[in-house]
């Protein structure tokens, strides 16, 4: 040790060092620890490859152990070799570009996962086991179709209020022959060329209604938005309420127009202080056609309950009207 003149010499390799560093720049000793602490000093001759640094958080310190306790330690690496610096180089650039990718993977699930894109494509699921977002099918807000005796797609009902076909003004038991200028020989074909028309595409559609053909523009939906019957649930007074079930589309004697047949009448229910009898045949409700058991159940449950709707009839071969008023649904 040179005390007083700001320097000490190093007990294991005699380096003389600046006073009050911690370890010896040289060999790593750490300084002040006394002999009881001393361990033997592992020494790299020049023969040793450049571009080492000691392991460890303490940059430059040495594996101590007690005396002759070397022999136990020596397993223990003291020092690890770097790769040439090409090689470090080339290990911090994959590094890099690591990180970089992970970032980039992360922003883009981030884009997808805001604008809804991600979502929509989980809850609908992957077209035949491709790695592809399926897109929303359009929906025209139907009970179904079947395919008619004549051929074409038979409107089964409709199957809720402000829905394509009804702002396009057709009716459960039209039948669409032509969708979009391509013709619809069946159900199947229909419901396929709705699979590919995109969503919000107006489209022309030719129909025959009791025999008589027409033609109207109809706008397609996403299913998704599509309510139903829930929004007469969430009206004040709820869905309106006729008690008529066992309801059946049937032709009109000595025409070619269809109705709905009622079948059971609940007793001192709204239809049956009305005066509705069992048979009666159904062709208009509160001033709208009716050809489907679907529509007419729609416009029971839209009707406001307490109103007066009047129902349009066939009994006995005998057009009448009948009032009357809609009771509260209790479902």
């Amino acid at each position: 040790m040179h005390e007083g003149s700001g320097t000490v010499e190093c007990p294991s390799c005699r380096s003389v060092l600046t006073a009050g560093l911690r370890f010896c720049r040289h060999c790593g000793y750490r300084l002040g620890e006394g002999v009881e602490e001393y361990a033997e000093t592992r020494r790299f001759d020049g023969s040793m490859p450049t571009g080492f640094k000691p392991a460890g958080p303490s940059a430059g310190a040495t594996t101590t152990g007690a005396p002759g306790q070397w022999g136990a330690m020596a397993s223990v690496p003291l020092m690890h070799p770097i790769e040439p610096v090409k090689s470090r180089s080339l290990s911090l650039a994959c590094r890099r570009m690591g990180g970089s990718w992970v970032m980039w993977m992360l922003l883009v699930l981030a884009v997808l996962t805001a604008g809804g894109i991600l979502t929509n494509g989980i809850r609908g699921g992957w077209v035949g086991g491709e790695d592809r977002i399926m897109v929303q099918k359009s929906f025209l807000g139907v009970d179904g179709f079947e395919t008619a005796d004549e051929g074409g797609a038979f409107i089964q009902g409709i199957a809720g209020p402000d829905t394509p076909v009804e702002n396009a003004g057709l009716l459960g038991g039209d039948v669409i022959n032509s969708f979009d200028g391509k013709p619809v020989p069946d159900a199947d074909t229909m419901r396929e060329l709705l699979a590919a028309t995109p969503v919000g595409k107006t489209v022309e559609v030719a129909y025959l209604r009791d025999g008589v053909a027409g033609k109207t523009m109809l706008t397609t939906i996403a299913e998704k938005s599509f309510r139903g019957m829930s929004v007469f649930d969430r009206r004040p007074g709820g869905k309106g309420l006729l008690e008529i079930s066992d309801l059946e589309r049937v032709r009109v004697p000595n025409s070619n127009i269809y109705g709905v047949q009622v079948g059971d009448i609940d007793r001192n229910g709204p239809a049956d202080l009305a005066g509705l009898r069992e048979g009666d045949i159904v062709v208009e409700f509160n001033g709208k056609i009716v050809r489907t058991a679907g529509d007419l159940r729609l416009r029971i449950y839209e009707a406001v309950p307490g109103t007066t709707a009047n129902v349009v009839i066939v009994r006995g071969g005998e057009r009448l009207t009948v009032p009357a008023k809609v009771g509260r649904s209790r479902g």
